[in-house]
């Protein structure tokens, strides 16, 4: 039974390569994580931050107006604060940078800040099997993203016509909702589950959103000690991503 987990692990680290962009949240309550400095189980209120990585390789967009397919690509170093109530829904703010993001080969924006908000919640857990299900649903924004286009464009001017590269503002916006199972093998939790999502880009001069919404994630969470997590996860199909995360429950 052990090899089911260590299975997975590789599987992730293999698919580095090829994988898409919004993680999935595995609720503190269904990693097993206790607070070893909150420790008044009768509040059912706990505290926990993560720091995470998270590497968008490529997403497909439509193009509003067109038949064009547009990608975008970048990562994504955030902070959350998971606010935990009766020892069950998380609640979390998401706090963080938007690096490296491209629109097309064309485009190259400047890093941005990004945030955003999201909740989750174990549902249901068969016993007999061990086998829990979980919900996550989150939304992530990146606002005012200053795009400078490396094509030129003629623009008109009382002298004649400039060719200048042309500069706009663009906002991202994507939500989405999770269901997935997990099961522990002493400290190793793999989990998978299925997602739909929703990713926007708006700006001057286009709007564009995704081609797919409904896509997989796997993931395996490794749990050293009580309070402290470490995270793995892949998405798949609407996107290709890969995560790593890190959470200490206080």
């Amino acid at each position: 039974m052990r090899k089911i987990p260590v299975l997975l692990v590789v599987l992730c680290f293999a698919g580095i390569g090829f994988l898409y962009a919004a993680p999935v949240d595995v609720p503190t309550k269904i990693q097993g994580l206790e607070g070893n400095i909150l420790k008044n189980k009768e509040s059912g209120i706990g505290l926990s931050i993560v720091e995470e990585a998270d590497f968008l390789s490529e997403r497909k967009l439509d193009i509003t107006d067109s038949e064009d397919i547009a990608e975008v690509k970048g990562q994504f170093y955030t902070t959350k604060i998971i606010l935990t109530v009766i020892d069950k829904f998380d609640f979390y703010g998401i706090f963080g940078k938007a690096e490296n993001l491209e629109y097309e080969d064309n485009i190259k924006p400047k890093d941005k800040l990004t945030w955003g908000v999201g909740l989750s919640a174990p549902i249901y857990e068969w016993k007999n099997h061990g086998i829990k299900l979980f919900a996550d649903g989150k939304y992530r924004t990146v606002n005012n993203i200053d795009y400078t286009s490396n094509y030129e464009l003629p623009i008109p001017h009382h002298h004649g016509i400039n060719h200048t590269l042309p500069k706009f503002l663009v906002d991202w916006q994507e939500w989405q909702v999770a269901l997935g199972l997990a099961k522990h093998f002493g400290h190793f939790m793999p989990y998978l589950g299925v997602k739909y999502s929703d990713f926007r880009e708006s700006s001057e001069v286009s709007s564009s959103y995704s081609d797919s919404i409904v896509g997989i994630f796997v993931g395996c969470a490794v749990t050293p000690m009580k309070a402290f997590s470490i995270d793995l996860q892949g998405r798949f199909i609407d996107e290709r991503a890969l995560t790593i995360k890190a959470t200490y429950k206080f």
